[in-house]
């Protein structure tokens, strides 16, 4: 395997680390909302960490499968589009 046929690693990385940030941000900005509609007792940047660890966790889990499909999605159609301006075409025998 060359080092150029790599250029999908990135993505893939992206993808992860860019959902899991999305979780703690995410998490970060709902549950002290939450927490202060339920009246919980602790303060908002209390809620806002216990948000971070626990929306980021949860979209940890999910990151990595959803970064692989989506990488997957885009070298595939990448592919598809360097194929048909070299006017090749993988389905005909």
């Amino acid at each position: 395997m060359k080092l150029r046929d790599l250029h999908w690693a990135p993505y893939f990385l992206v993808w992860t680390l860019g959902i899991v940030a999305v979780g703690a941000v995410l998490g970060a900005a709902v549950f002290p909302l939450v927490g202060s509609l339920a009246g919980m007792d602790k303060s908002a940047g209390e809620l806002a960490l216990t948000g971070a660890r626990t929306l980021g966790f949860y979209f940890m889990v999910w990151a990595p499968g959803v970064g692989i499909v989506l990488t997957v999605k885009n070298e595939y159609e990448r592919r598809q589009k360097k194929a048909a301006e070299t006017g090749k075409d993988r389905s005909s025998p």
